[in-house]
């Protein structure tokens, strides 16, 4: 018999305590790997979703800073002056915060449970715990790139005159709709230009077309060359020596059936008949959440964005809010990794499994250039560094 207190064991024999540091680790690998957005996470500001680990005494806030792209077609040539024709950087900060999340989940009972019934239901629990902060990771990095940065799209009633109210004129993009400044910035205007909306692919569905729009958008940094900076993309590739630029395509699962309506996608991914490349091959037969590349656009259904569509103005027509994915879309901290632990009641026979974390995360925003020169004109004062928002109709 022990001669100093030691904390009573639970069920089979687990410690009241918290599971060990190591055993904390390994969970947290777990349930960020079954995130379906894990491979885009990254130390590195290529990446696009950039990780930042906070230490002790660091605070519960943090800041993503970038710099402004150099004016590259105007260098200091020959005998020129060089001193005073320097070009000012300027260089931009995007504040993230870092809040204290906790998912419990009390069983009681536990003994009468494991009498009951030939399936050991505790330890299961510590499955749901994983579960529950995958999910909620993958529906916070969702919500902080739509209706958490937008919340005045959550229904038809945005004010697109006010600043900040719906995303930057320069990094939206409507299918089969081409407004002008003026008309995307007018009161309600956004919703309602999808009010009279016939969602097919050569119209405002999703459509290859649209996905190409997407595309061309991000490269030249608005809806003309340089209105804002370019969006980098999520990674290269190289193909015959030249490089290949590859973005990420994150879809509202309902839009794609437009898409698969249009001969222009079908036939160039999974009805080209020849296999280009085996991973990359797209096929209607088992359903993947990966639906392949299009254009060097890599397109994922998301069921999260059922969550985050809206109406037009009239409420007759249902908008996906599809994601368009560069380097830098968003930053995740966290300044205390998930751990899980179990506490147990033995007069009561509860037991109840615990996780908690620190942790926060931001679609990164920066300074607009157009705001900058017209604030008049261009409403929002910041715009996305590595997203782009497109809108498709459903119904």
């Amino acid at each position: 018999m022990a001669l100093y207190p030691v904390p009573a064991p639970g069920y089979n024999g687990i410690n009241q305590n918290l599971f060990p540091f190591e055993v904390a680790s390994s969970l947290f690998k777990e349930w960020v790997q079954i995130t379906p957005l894990y491979n885009l996470i990254g130390n590195e500001p290529t990446r696009p979703i950039v990780r930042k680990k906070l230490g002790p005494k660091e605070g519960l806030q943090y800041r993503m800073g970038k710099l402004q792209a150099l004016d590259y077609k105007n260098p200091i040539v020959n005998f020129d002056q060089r001193r005073g024709n320097a070009q000012q950087q300027k260089v931009d900060y995007d504040a993230v915060n870092v809040d204290f999340k906790s998912f419990l989940v009390q069983i009681k009972g536990y003994d009468i449970l494991n009498y009951g019934t030939p399936i050991e239901l505790p330890p299961y629990a510590r499955t749901q715990l994983v579960e529950a902060f995958s999910r909620a990771l993958n529906r916070d990095l969702f919500l902080a790139a739509t209706t958490g940065a937008y919340p005045n799209m959550t229904n038809g009633g945005a004010n697109c005159n006010v600043a900040n109210t719906i995303p930057s004129y320069d990094r939206a993009v409507m299918a089969g709709l081409t407004p002008t400044l003026a008309q995307y910035y007018a009161n309600a205007a956004f919703p309602v230009l999808f009010n009279a909306t016939n969602p097919a692919p050569a119209n405002n569905g999703l459509s290859a077309t649209h996905l190409k729009n997407l595309k061309l958008t991000a490269e030249r940094g608005g809806t003309a060359i340089n209105r804002e900076d370019a969006i980098q993309p999520a990674y290269v590739r190289n193909k015959a020596g030249w490089p290949m630029n590859k973005y990420i395509y994150l879809a509202h699962p309902e839009s794609l059936t437009s898409l698969f309506a249009d001969p222009l996608f079908s036939t160039s991914t999974f009805n080209r008949g020849t296999v280009i490349d085996a991973e990359n091959t797209p096929q209607t037969l088992n359903g993947a959440d990966y639906i392949g590349e299009f254009f060097g656009i890599s397109i994922y259904s998301c069921k999260d964005l059922y969550e985050f569509e809206f109406t037009s103005a009239a409420n007759n027509h249902r908008i996906a809010w599809n994601l368009f994915i560069g380097a830098g879309a968003w930053s995740l901290g966290w300044a205390e990794e998930p751990m899980l632990g179990m506490e147990n009641d033995l007069v009561e026979r509860i037991q109840l499994y615990f996780g908690h974390e620190f942790r926060g995360q931001k679609m990164l925003k920066f300074a607009s250039q157009q705001n900058a020169r017209n604030a008049a004109t261009n409403l929002a004062t910041t715009v996305e560094q590595g997203i782009l928002h497109s809108f498709v109709a459903l119904t």
